[in-house]
């Protein structure tokens, strides 16, 4: 189970991107700029991605990676974090 809790925060996400890897999957949180969801105006969010080993981010072509959209909050850091546990059980596990 990948557990962040003392290893990441949202003021280092705002100043840079956090990966890490478990058991074959890679994965990365970095805050972007993205449209909110009325069309209004851009605002922060983490984005969530994951990727198979071995190959760091840079390296591995887009259509193996796969990514979400979380809050850019505590909440959203916290569901970031349920999301990569939700994505290797699914997918590394269960050999998905």
């Amino acid at each position: 189970m990948i557990d962040l809790t003392g290893c990441i925060a949202l003021p280092l996400l705002k100043k840079s991107a956090f990966t890490g890897s478990y058991k074959g999957m890679r994965y990365r949180l970095k805050k972007e700029m993205l449209a909110a969801a009325d069309g209004d105006r851009e605002r922060e969010w983490i984005r969530a991605v994951i990727w198979p080993e071995p190959y760091a981010f840079s390296a591995t072509p887009e259509e193996q990676k796969e990514w979400t959209d979380f809050e850019f909050s505590d909440r959203g850091l916290l569901e970031a974090v349920e999301w990569l546990n939700r994505m290797y059980e699914e997918k590394w596990l269960e050999g998905g």
